[in-house]
């Protein structure tokens, strides 16, 4: 049995919005999510190629922008949704590092066409009111422009998604460094399902997976973005057992039929494969993470209310250490 385990390391008291509604708990599982895809689906493009289709020659670093919808089986269809999960993958086959930086969904950022500053959930919502397909891309050119590098791709999933991947591989093994209990835990449809596990390995299938990373506790978002870390190392290891793997590929066909509907990227079919086979031969090792948290960021006022944004004078320290000297190339 392999068990993914993650020391939890408390940060500095992060003042978090007052605001406790059930769509913003909703945290960046799809992004540990999406990695997970690449190894085991072929990616299927929400739409024909065109202008907006994402290439890989191979040999240049490749990043994509990950995203988790906060969306329920009722919204089916529809890309105008708050995404309360960001992370940004970024792949360098030069030294065969894999970088992964999570952004908390009330970080700031400035926008594009006229400079004002906007929470980094709503960007696809954003986009999708501009034209509709187009949300993506907004949030990929937004976040571009903030970080002053290249985003290659785009990959969006729900709910739904998650827990047919994690279920596809038989589910998943964490070691859980403390008890939980959340009596207010969503349901899929704005309801209520406690949630409680305790202390030690547990098991986990996919729609348990997903509460465990989801889970708020009565923690933040930093301390969720370690639980949604160890979701990921989970999920990494349970597919580097071959049997695992051929019994996922196996029912390929089945999971793009069930994913139809739940998982969009740009990214060109051919090159979703041969990305996949990349990161499926990386180690633990291989793999650098980091977060866009309190010590990267600044407080700032607009009018009433206080915003966190990027600092500047870090952010590129931050950008070395998670993807490496040559994060912009």
């Amino acid at each position: 049995m392999i068990v993914a385990k993650i020391n939890l390391k408390y940060p500095e008291e992060f003042p978090m919005p007052q605001s406790h509604t059930i769509t913003r708990q909703f945290m960046g599982l799809f992004s540990l999510f999406g990695l997970a895809l690449l190894l085991i689906l072929t990616p299927q493009p929400s739409q024909a190629q065109d202008e907006y289709t994402a290439y890989w020659d191979g040999q240049t670093r490749f990043t994509v922008l990950i995203m988790g919808m906060d969306r329920r089986p009722s919204e089916h269809n529809t890309l105008q949704v708050r995404t309360d999960a960001i992370m940004i993958a970024s792949y360098d086959p030069a030294t065969q590092q894999l970088g992964i930086l999570s952004i908390p969904r009330d970080m700031h950022f400035s926008l594009v066409e006229n400079g004002e500053l906007a929470r980094v959930n709503t960007l696809v919502l954003r986009g999708e009111n501009i034209q509709e397909g187009y949300g993506p891309i907004y949030a990929m050119d937004t976040l571009q422009y903030n970080f002053g590098f290249y985003i290659d791709a785009y990959m969006l999933f729900d709910f739904e998604a998650f827990i047919t991947v994690v279920d596809a591989i038989g589910g998943i093994t964490i070691d859980v460094p403390l008890a939980i209990y959340d009596q207010e835990f969503p349901d899929m449809d704005y309801g209520f399902d406690p949630f409680e596990v305790e202390r030690g390995v547990q098991d986990f299938d996919g729609y348990d997976a997903l509460r465990y990373a989801r889970t708020r506790h009565g923690d933040n978002d930093y301390l969720r973005g370690q639980r949604q870390l160890a979701v990921l190392e989970a999920i990494y290891a349970k597919l580097q057992q071959p049997d695992t793997l051929n019994g996922v590929i196996d029912d390929i066909p089945s999971l793009l039929d069930q994913l139809s509907n739940n998982f969009y990227t740009n990214i060109a079919i051919e090159d979703g494969v041969r990305l996949g086979i990349e990161l499926a031969n990386l180690t633990f090792d291989d793999v650098h993470t980091g977060a866009l948290n309190q010590a990267y960021s600044l407080q700032v006022n607009q009018g009433r209310e206080t915003s966190r944004v990027p600092d500047r004078a870090l952010l590129p320290e931050l950008l070395i250490e998670v993807f490496g000297e040559n994060y912009s190339g």
